[in-house]
């Protein structure tokens, strides 16, 4: 699933409305809309309150991603570093 449709996906689970997520996450309506509908990037503060709106960890939340989305090791960079 694309980060969009993890929390649609979620807010569906918990039986939750935009309006009521928009509320405790202290996000605006727009926003949202953006979010779910993978129009828009997202700083990890809000990922951090979208989170905690949704009484979720940071750690289930991820698990829900595409592994496409997820970074391997090997993908990641770090000056001077080596792998293998």
């Amino acid at each position: 699933m694309t980060l969009g449709q993890v929390i649609k996906h979620l807010r569906y689970k918990k039986n939750m409305t935009q309006e009521q997520l928009i509320e405790k996450a202290k996000l605006t309506r727009s926003q949202l809309y953006y979010i779910e509908a993978d129009k828009r990037g997202i700083h990890l503060t809000t990922l951090f309150s979208i989170c905690n709106g949704l009484g979720v960890s940071l750690v289930e939340f991820v698990s829900y991603l595409d592994d496409s989305l997820t970074p391997s090791i090997s993908s990641i960079e770090a000056p001077g570093a080596t792998i293998g």
